[in-house]
This record gives C-alpha cells, structure tokens and sequence, in this order.
C-alpha cells in the first residue's frame, strides 16, 4: 500500500474519477474503514505543544503555509478531519488548483461575503457583473456598501470595451471583480482571461469567478487567469439537495490564509456531516455533471421546436456566428445542465407551466440530481429591480430548468403537457 502520510498527493497519471474516489482519505489512517467516518469530535488531542503551537498560528494566518503532514484538526470551527479531507480532495478535482488552497464555508453567500472582506476595506471598491444569483446581488448592492463602506458598481463584462472603460475609472481603489459565467439565469458569457487581462493591466485588483453553473467539471478559470474561484458547494457539488456549504479555492496562499483566519474569527462554521456528504457527493460528480449535460441537450432541443415557447437558452444552442458561441468554445468543456426558456405569453402563462409541471419540482437550487423549474424574475431574483433585470435580458416570463438524472424523454413529455395548458 505504500506510505500512509503519502496519500494527499496523487500520482500525476490519475485521472479526474480515480482522484475524486481516493484523494484525501487512506483507510489506514482511519481504522481501514473504505469510506470516511464523520469526526464529530469539537477538539483535538495534539501530540506537543510546538505543533498545537504551528496550527494556532496557521488558523490565525500568520503561518498559511505548512507541510501536509504537519495538518492536524484542534478545534472544529477552526478545522476537522472531514474538511480537510474535503478541502484536499476538491483541490486535486479543480483544474490549476494543486498549489492552491481551499477554504470551506457553511453556504456559497457566507465563502462570497467572507472573501469580499478579506480583500476589501471602507473606501475601497468592488466591481461586479449582472446578473448575479438575486442573494449574490443583494449582499453586494445593499449590505457592503451600508455595513461596510465598500463601494460597489455593475459592470457589463460581456462587453469588454464598457467593462475597461470602467475598470480604468475605478483603478485606484479597485480591490475586486466578482463575476458569474455563465451568469444566472441569462447564461450570459463572459470571456475570463480578456477581462482578467484588462483588470490586472490597470490594477492590484483580484479577478473572482463565481463558477457554480459549470463545477469544476465543465470550466475551468485558473486556466483562464481568474484569480480566486468561488462555488456554491449546495448546487452540483453536493448534488442530491440535502447539503449547504460554498468553497473559496485561491491560488495565492497568503490571501488564501486571511480569508480563513476571517472566517475562523467571525464563527460561520461549516457542518462536519455536511462535509461527510460532499465527500460521497465528489466521488460521483463527473458522472453526474456529464448525464445531466446529455439530458438537458435533450430537453433543450425540444423546448426550441415546440411553438408555445419562444425562446430558449441554452450554451451548445448559441448562435455559431456570435460572440457568446465563441466564449463557450473557448473557455467551457460543454453546455451544462442549467436552461432558460420563455413560453409565450407573459407571468400567467408562466405560473401555468409551472404549476402543472409533475416530474420537476417547483423548486429554487440547481445541480441537483432531481430535476427543478422556478421562474427567476418572480423567485430568485425577486428583490433585484425591474430595471436591472430587464437590463441584464431577464423577463418576467422566463423558467430557469436545472436538469437532472431523469430519464430526459419523460421529462420532455412533463413539459409538453404544461406547456399544452397554455390558452
């Protein structure tokens, strides 16, 4: 078997499933259980004082780099067994990410918010892309500015002439861009390494990348020069609905270190089941990202022939010929499992789709392995105003699907019979 203290570093010929399955966990240092007990333990006995000593001074950042085998959990809001695990497996799982670290959360908004105050004082401003997930949003207009003196303004970064227009303006206060692509719900595209060369071109400024529509499966922003990668550990990661948590992975260890001594000092600590769920979840996540890809090209496909619905969007259904298709050739290793769709009409007809929907449940989240339908204008991105949304493409009619493990003939047919109820 080998070295037992060896384990977190796999050979380089593994590839992507056999690192999902054996990174982070060598049975023999856990009584040769095949799968990860769950440390529910709230301290731990350190063998000296000097080491208690090194892992004090790490969780308070002022020594982010350590050996692996000098890791060791002492108390759970500052780390655990299951979240070390967790942390090492996502980061031979995300592209780029070997020399990077990964700090977990409880949820997606608590890694945003945590990371945004680690990088950023009063004064200091933020910029963002729209859309963004309604909470997203609303923590970032509403709550930094007010609770944090942090100046924050959209930008359009599917037009990069705008957004350097003004990254320039910005400059010198510019701490951070946020961006989601594609964005949500719009799947808007926006081109990771044109607009990271624009922002390190004029600033300091850190580039994020809110990258939970595609996992670490589908796209991949360390290679596109993004600086931080943020994911909402709830959607595919987790992928069976039953789990909260949100990851920060940052190449940059000392920044890396200062997210988490905040997130150590302010208390949102993750829940130790939870990181027991993510742990089988990852094991499965290719597998699942790619059949629910296959099923949602399926439904993606009859929602545009059928003439009750009057638009859909979907990346593979991009014009060929526009700058969206070029970005997702680009930067992305397939469509995803998330669709957007206008039936005709307006709300009402909407609300009627939806309302008799059988297979898919009228749910917010996505990733899951459950189909879910929701429409954003109304429900997720309720508290984002009306000119914003319009602004960003949104209607008030659109469905927002997340595609799951379903046979994808069956859920065709769901949506065939409530779109026939549309007068």
């Amino acid at each position: 078997m080998g070295q037992h203290n060896s384990w977190k570093k796999p050979p380089k010929l593994w590839r992507l499933k056999t690192k999902a399955s054996h990174v982070g966990f060598d049975p023999f240092l856990s009584m040769g259980t095949v799968r990860p007990p769950i440390y529910t333990s709230s301290t731990f006995a350190t063998e000296s004082a000097e080491k208690l000593e090194h892992m004090f001074s790490r969780a308070y950042g002022k020594e982010p780099e350590l050996p692996p085998e000098d890791e060791w959990p002492i108390y759970t809001r500052v780390s655990n067994p299951n979240f070390i695990m967790l942390d090492d497996k996502l980061q031979y799982i995300e592209y780029g990410a070997e020399n990077a670290r990964v700090v977990y959360f409880p949820s997606g908004l608590s890694a945003i918010f945590t990371t945004i105050m680690a990088l950023c004082k009063p004064g200091d401003t933020l910029l963002f892309s729209y859309p963004v997930y309604g909470g997203t949003d609303h923590q970032i207009r509403n709550i930094l500015p007010a609770k944090l003196g942090i100046k924050t303004r959209e930008i359009n970064a599917c037009d990069l002439s705008l957004a350097e227009q003004v990254i320039r303006e910005e400059a010198k206060n510019l701490r951070a861009v946020f961006i989601e692509t594609p964005a949500n719900p719009t799947l808007a595209m926006i081109d990771i390494e044109q607009l990271a060369e624009l922002i390190h071109r004029y600033s300091d400024a850190v580039l994020i990348v809110d990258n939970t529509f595609m996992s670490p499966i589908l796209q991949h922003p360390f290679k596109h020069n993004a600086d931080i990668i943020i994911y909402s550990g709830t959607k595919s990661i987790g992928g069976h609905s039953d789990l909260i948590s949100g990851f920060v992975i940052d190449k940059d260890i000392q920044r890396a270190s200062l997210i988490n001594s905040i997130r150590v000092i302010t208390g949102p600590t993750p829940s130790v089941f939870d990181a027991w769920l993510l742990l089988r979840s990852l094991d499965t996540l290719e597998i699942r990202i790619k059949q629910m890809q296959e099923n949602a090209s399926k439904v993606a496909r009859f929602l545009l022939n059928h003439p009750k619905v009057e638009h859909v969007i979907y990346p593979e259904l991009f014009d060929t010929n526009s700058e969206q298709w070029r970005i997702y050739r680009k930067q992305c290793d397939g469509p995803g499992s998330m669709i957007t769709f206008d039936p005709v009409g307006n709300k009402e007809n909407s609300y009627t789709v939806l309302n008799n929907l059988e297979i898919f449940y009228l749910a917010v989240s996505l990733g899951g392995v459950e189909s879910l339908a929701e429409n954003p204008w109304y429900h997720t991105h309720s508290d984002v105003s009306e000119e914003i949304k319009a602004k960003a493409g949104m209607k008030p009619q659109s469905i927002r699907l997340s595609i799951g493990l379903e046979d994808a003939d069956d859920l065709c047919d769901d949506l065939n019979n409530a779109l026939a109820l549309i007068n």
